[in-house]
C-alpha cells in the first residue's frame, strides 16, 4: 500500500453475520445466475461439496495456496487454516444457461470513454458496493458477491468463466483479508491469483489452455458452455451443509423452479438431488422439516397461479391508501369474491397501481397479482412476496388477525419491479419506504409501497367471513379461570345458554330439549371416552379435540399434522381408531365429529393420540356451553 492510503478493513463478515450463511449464499449466487440468464434459456445451478477423496489433494494444493499462507498468518486468521499436508475440501458453485462474466478484463470501463459494452468481469472482481446491474435486475448493491469469500475459512475463492460473447475461458482468484504487515510492508486486503502486467500491476485473468485444464482437473470442473464456476476452498462446513442448502433453495426459489426457469443440483460424494418443478414438492418432505406440509401446499398454490385456471379478477385502480378492506375492491366485488372463497375456491386478483418518477411527466401504469387460498391448517396468515422470481422473506404487512389464508404476491411488471428493487435492503430480504432511492426518485413512494405490502392483508380480511354464531373463546386469553387438573373422570351437566341466567335456567328445566345427562369425558390409554344418557335419541352433538398450545385457542389452532379425523376407514385416518355403541358418528372437520345417540345410553371411545401431548376434548350443544376436559 502507498503511504497515504487510508487503512480500511473489509467488513463483509459483519454484513453476513446478520443472516443465515446458507440462505445468503443460496440467495446471492442464484440471484446472480438469474440476472445473467441468456435469452430463451433456463438456468441450471450446481452446488457440489468436495470432501474426503473428492477434496483437492495436498500435493496439488501447494501451487494454489503456498504463497498465500504468509498473508493468512499476518492477517491473523492462521488459526483456521489447515496444515500444509492436509487435503483441501471445497464447495463448487456453477451456473449454466448464463452469459458468464463478459467484458474486457484489461480495462476500467468507467475510465475508458470508448467502452460502452457491459463489463460484468470488472464489476464482479474489482468493485465492492458498486454494481452495473440494470433496473430490472434482482441485485443492485454490489455486495452480494462478497458472500463467496465469507463462505471460505481463508476468505478466498477462484472463478472460472466461459463467456457467451467470445467463448473465452478466464480464471481468476481473489483473497479478501485485512490490511496487514508482511516483511515490514503494509499489504492491501485484496489479493489476486492472476497474471500481472508490469506497467501497472493490473491483475489479469489466466487464459493459458494448459493452466485452465489443470485447474479444471484439480477441482473436477466440467465447464464446456458459457457460465461461471466458483470454487470456495476450505468452506465453512459448520454452516454450509447439503441439507441446509437444499432447504434454502426450496424456501427461497420455489417460484422460478415451478415456473421452469431454474433447476438446482446438489451433490456430495454419491449423494445427489435435482430440484426442479417435478421434484420440489416431494423433496420438501425431506428437507423442509416441520414446514414440509406448508411447502407442499405453497407449491400447489404456485402451480395453480401459473396455470390457465388462475383467472385474475382486476380490481379498480388504487388511487389512495385503502382505509378498510372494501376500499380495495368495492362492496359488490367483495361479496362476489367472498362467496367464491367460502366455497373453498382459490382467488386470483390483479391490483392496478401507478408508479410515478419525479422526473417523469406521467405515471407508469403498473400492476401486481395476488393469489389466495384458505388453509385451515394455518394458525394465521401466510404471505409470500415474489419480485421477478426472488422471494423477499421479511416483508411485514398490516395485521390480518388469525385468518387461515395463504397468499402469493407476484410482481413481474417492469415499473413496479424497478420501484421495489430500489426499496430493497442489501440482503434483498425486505422493502423500506425510507430507502434513499425511493425518497429522491419517486412521488408518493410511501403510498405505493404500503399498497403492495398491505393488499394481501386487506384481501384476507375481505375474504374471510367471520364464523356464524357466538365465538365462545374470543376473549379466553384475557378472561379465564385456571382449570384444576384431575386425572379422575370428569362429569358435567351442561346448561342451555340463553340471553341471561333466567333463560338458561328455564331452558334447563325444559324437558322437551334433549341433552345428555351425566355426560362424562374420561381418559383411556391413548385417547378418551365420551359417555352419557339422553331422554330421547333425536338430537346431534359435536365433539372437538385438540392438543394444548402455549397461547390462543387450541381448537382453532389445530393442525392436520397433529391428527385428522376425516379420512381412512370408517371415516377416521389411522392411527386414530373409534369404537362406539348406541350412537351414529359423522366426521365434520379434522378435529371434530358430530354424533347422534340412537339409544338412551351411548359411549364413544377414540384412541391413537400422542400420549406425550396434552389433549383437550369438549362436547358442544347446538346452542349452549361446552362440557370440556383436559386429559394428560
Amino acid at each position: 500500500m502507498d503511504a497515504g492510503e487510508v487503512h480500511v478493513d473489509p467488513v463483509h463478515d459483519e454484513f453476513f453475520k446478520m443472516q443465515d450463511l446458507a440462505d445468503a449464499l443460496v440467495r446471492e449466487s442464484i440471484q446472480n445466475s438469474l440476472d445473467a440468464r441468456r435469452p430463451r434459456s433456463s438456468v441450471r445451478v450446481r452446488f457440489r461439496f468436495a470432501t474426503g477423496s473428492d477434496a483437492l489433494s495436498s500435493a496439488a494444493a501447494g501451487d494454489y495456496f503456498d504463497s498465500l499462507r504468509p498473508h493468512l498468518a499476518a492477517a491473523e486468521i492462521h488459526s483456521v487454516l489447515p496444515k500444509a499436508n492436509e487435503d483441501v475440501p471445497y464447495l463448487l458453485i456453477e451456473d449454466f444457461g448464463t452469459r458468464g462474466l463478459t467484458g474486457d478484463p484489461a480495462i476500467d470501463p468507467e475510465l475508458d470513454a470508448d467502452s460502452n459494452a457491459r463489463n460484468d468481469f470488472f464489476y464482479f472482481w474489482r468493485n465492492v458496493g458498486r454494481s452495473n446491474k440494470g433496473d430490472l435486475d434482482r441485485g443492485r448493491w454490489g455486495l452480494g458477491k462478497a458472500v463467496f469469500t465469507v463462505a471460505s475459512r481463508i476468505r478466498t475463492i477462484f472463478g472460472l468463466t466461459v463467456r457467451a460473447d467470445d467463448t473465452r475461458a478466464l480464471l481468476l482468484g481473489q483473497s479478501v483479508l485485512k490490511t496487514h504487515i508482511l516483511d515490514e510492508t503494509r499489504i492491501y486486503p485484496y489479493g489476486f491469483f492472476a497474471r500481472f502486467e508490469r506497467k501497472n500491476s493490473l491483475p489479469l485473468p489466466i487464459d493459458e489452455p494448459m493452466l485452465l485444464e489443470r485447474f479444471a482437473d484439480d477441482f473436477q470442473l466440467h465447464r464446456r458452455e458459457p457460465g461461471l464456476s466458483i470454487v470456495v476452498p476450505y468452506y465453512r462446513d459448520d454452516e454450509l451443509t447439503f441439507e441446509r442448502i437444499a432447504a434454502s433453495v426450496i424456501a427461497q426459489y420455489f417460484y422460478p423452479i415451478l415456473r421452469g426457469e431454474l433447476t438446482v443440483v446438489i451433490e456430495h460424494a454419491a449423494r445427489k438431488e435435482t430440484i426442479n418443478a417435478a421434484t420440489i414438492a416431494s423433496l420438501a418432505t425431506l428437507y423442509a422439516g416441520s414446514h414440509a406440509g406448508a411447502v407442499e401446499r405453497l407449491c400447489a398454490l404456485t402451480r395453480w397461479s401459473l396455470s390457465p385456471d388462475a383467472m385474475r379478477v382486476e380490481l379498480p385502480p388504487v388511487e389512495r391508501t385503502p382505509q378498510r378492506a372494501e376500499d380495495l375492491t368495492g362492496e359488490e366485488l367483495a361479496e362476489e369474491l367472498r362467496a367464491r372463497f367460502d366455497r373453498g375456491e382459490r382467488v386470483a386478483v390483479r391490483v392496478p397501481l401507478s408508479v410515478k418518477r419525479k422526473k417523469a411527466r406521467t405515471a407508469a401504469a403498473s400492476w401486481f397479482d395476488v393469489f389466495l387460498e384458505k388453509d385451515d391448517a394455518l394458525r394465521g396468515c401466510e404471505f409470500h412476496y415474489i419480485r421477478r422470481g426472488i422471494t423477499i422473506p421479511e416483508v411485514k404487512s398490516r395485521a390480518a388477525g388469525d385468518k387461515p389464508v395463504r397468499a402469493l404476491i407476484v410482481v413481474d411488471d417492469d415499473a413496479l419491479s424497478t420501484f421495489l428493487g430500489d426499496a430493497e435492503n442489501p440482503a434483498h430480504s425486505d422493502w423500506s419506504e425510507r430507502a434513499d432511492k425511493l425518497k429522491t426518485q419517486y412521488d408518493k413512494h410511501a403510498f405505493t409501497l404500503r399498497t403492495v405490502k398491505n393488499a394481501p392483508a386487506l384481501l384476507a380480511t375481505i375474504l374471510s367471513r367471520p364464523p356464524a354464531g357466538r365465538a365462545r373463546d374470543f376473549l379466553q386469553d384475557l378472561f379465564f379461570l385456571e382449570q384444576q387438573e384431575d386425572d379422575e373422570v370428569q362429569t358435567f351437566a351442561p346448561r342451555i345458554a340463553g340471553d341471561g341466567d333466567d333463560s338458561a335456567v328455564a331452558a334447563a328445566r325444559d324437558t322437551s330439549v334433549s341433552r345428555p345427562q351425566n355426560l362424562a369425558i374420561s381418559r383411556v390409554a391413548g385417547g378418551f371416552t365420551i359417555s352419557g344418557v339422553v331422554p330421547n335419541e333425536s338430537t346431534s352433538w359435536i365433539a372437538e379435540a385438540a392438543y394444548r398450545v402455549r397461547s390462543g385457542n387450541p381448537f382453532r389452532k389445530h393442525s392436520t399434522l397433529d391428527f385428522d379425523l376425516r379420512g381412512g376407514a370408517a371415516g377416521f385416518s389411522p392411527p386414530c381408531t373409534v369404537e362406539s355403541r348406541g350412537v351414529i358418528i359423522e366426521p365434520l372437520r379434522p378435529n371434530a365429529i358430530r354424533f347422534t345417540p340412537t339409544a338412551e345410553k351411548f359411549q364413544i371411545t377414540m384412541k391413537g393420540f400422542d400420549p406425550r401431548r396434552d389433549l383437550i376434548v369438549r362436547v358442544l350443544e347446538s346452542t349452549g356451553d361446552a362440557a370440556e376436559a383436559e386429559l394428560h
